[in-house]
């Protein structure tokens, strides 16, 4: 049975960013600011991610130069909540200047993982229904998160943020379906990451080796596969034949 050619370039994705990873890890060992490694780290990312879309001419099939449609907001109703209720609860006192730098860190990420997923996944799998292929880029997303356990011993940690992360793939996903572009979920995405490190202090407090963590990370998995079944389910009504052309 022949390999799907997108379940190739899935793979050679996730080797490629899991080599670069490792070999900024090497390079900017130096580094002693967390935030400052994680803001150089993933501004690069993303910087190459657009420079590679752009060089192989992806840029309209990834979304990127298409117009947002605002009607696809209602879909990402529990980031939304998740927000709100991570305000709601202890908010750390973060200096302006780490607030600028998360935000960029945030900006970075929510750019680079909504390229790969919702932009090139999305369109690698374009021949799929589209549940299938809302699927599998929540999946892949999910399963990308796995590979922290590369750098992380908390094992409990990572395990939930990928059970997590899947969840709101599947919510981007849903959304993309009905979008030409990537900029509703890439600003969503940017500005739920923003929230959650803000309020947390830095990006090691967000993710830090508790029980509390694994909690609030599956409860928030609870919330968004709930919603993301229910979008999943009206799924094949959407018109995908613009959102992926």
């Amino acid at each position: 049975m022949a390999i799907h050619p997108g379940i190739r370039k899935l793979v050679l994705l996730l080797v490629a960013t899991t080599a670069y990873g490792q070999l900024f890890a090497f390079v900017a060992s130096g580094v002693e600011s967390e935030t400052g490694y994680y803001l150089l780290n993933k501004g690069l990312l993303a910087a190459l991610l657009f420079a590679y879309v752009f060089v192989t001419r992806q840029m309209r099939v990834t979304g990127l130069v298409a117009q947002a449609d605002p009607r696809t907001l209602p879909d990402y109703a529990p980031l939304f909540l998740l927000m709100a209720l991570i305000l709601l609860g202890p908010v750390a006192s973060v200096e302006p200047v780490t607030l600028a730098m998360l935000a960029g860190v945030s900006i970075s990420v929510g750019f680079a993982e909504e390229l790969m997923f919702r932009g090139l996944v999305f369109h690698w799998f374009r021949d799929q229904s589209v549940r299938r292929q809302i699927l599998i880029s929540a999946f892949a997303f999910g399963g990308a998160h796995l590979l922290g356990l590369l750098v992380m011993d908390a094992v409990a940690v990572i395990v939930a943020q990928s059970i997590f992360a899947a969840g709101v793939g599947a919510v981007f996903a849903c959304a993309r379906a009905r979008d030409r572009s990537i900029w509703l979920p890439v600003m969503v995405h940017a500005a739920f990451d923003f929230v959650a490190l803000a309020a947390a202090g830095g990006i090691g407090s967000a993710l830090e080796d508790s029980p509390a963590t694994v909690i609030r990370l599956l409860v928030g998995a609870v919330i968004v596969w709930l919603w993301a079944a229910w979008l999943i389910w009206r799924a094949p009504r959407y018109e995908l034949s613009e959102a992926t052309a």
